[in-house]
């Protein structure tokens, strides 16, 4: 497999918590995953592991045959907030880690005008970053991620920040990236919706410790209609899913061990 987790579990020094608990997941090249769950499960804190950006208390993570030890330029992740540079434009920000790679600045620009036309920017290519709108500074975000090629993209709820309009197009937008390059990414979302949309196989988590509960895959054809009657069965199935494990974590913590005896 592409990417693999082997028996991930993280303990946070400073709460003495296990956040997460024996994951194990195999994810294969040119795969869409969604992660799900209920707040607190360890979604972004398994993405966090994935990047790099800290280290599991146990269990080991490789991308391509290669373990992951830190962050690298095989993985790019985005976040919920733009993360822009607002001293830059549109195009300087997607030029920024294409210089920092060190590719010649021909090619920088051939490579920044391609995904900026992709993500329907190129009009836009020289607006500061404080004139355009929530939208387009995740467009650019985007474009930035793709810009650099890495292995797997890893995206953290990009779209939550956004009204409901702009979250469909940038919805349609991202499968139709997603379909003309196959990327691997590895998209964690609040929005059981979101995830059906896109994914492949959505991963179900449960909480307390953080933990896969289920591994549903989506055979439904693409594009995706959200109004369709099996659509929407399958959603409120994992809806379901993703309550119960929530009541029961609100039942752990406030209900205490007597009230779990009942």
């Amino acid at each position: 497999m592409y990417l693999q987790l082997n028996s991930i579990s993280k303990v946070f020094k400073e709460t003495k918590k296990e956040t997460l608990q024996d994951i194990s997941l195999e994810v294969a090249k040119g795969e869409f995953i969604c992660i799900v769950g209920p707040s607190g499960c360890g979604k972004s804190t398994l993405l966090n592991l994935v990047a790099g950006l800290d280290t599991p208390t146990s269990g080991t993570i490789s991308l391509d045959g290669q373990p992951v030890t830190g962050p690298g330029a095989d993985r790019v992740v985005m976040f919920q907030e733009a993360a822009l540079y607002p001293w830059l434009n549109v195009m300087e920000n997607v030029l920024f880690g294409l210089d920092a790679a060190g590719y010649p600045k021909a090619r920088q620009l051939e490579i920044a005008e391609k995904y900026l036309k992709m993500v329907q920017l190129w009009h836009y290519k020289d607006y500061p970053i404080h004139q355009i709108s929530g939208g387009m500074k995740q467009r650019t975000a985007l474009a930035r991620a793709l810009a650099l090629d890495s292995k797997l993209l890893l995206m953290d709820e990009p779209f939550s920040a956004l009204d409901k309009q702009t979250i469909h197009i940038l919805r349609a937008e991202l499968e139709g990236i997603w379909e003309k390059t196959k990327k691997t990414i590895l998209y964690v979302t609040h929005s059981v919706e979101e995830a059906i949309y896109f994914a492949d196989r959505v991963v179900v988590m449960a909480e307390n410790p953080g933990q896969i509960k289920q591994i549903i895959p989506i055979r439904f054809a693409r594009p995706r209609n959200i109004e369709a009657p099996e659509f929407t069965a399958l959603r409120k199935q994992i809806l379901n899913e993703v309550s119960l494990s929530a009541r029961k974590s609100v039942a752990d913590e406030f209900d205490g061990p007597e009230v779990n005896q009942a």
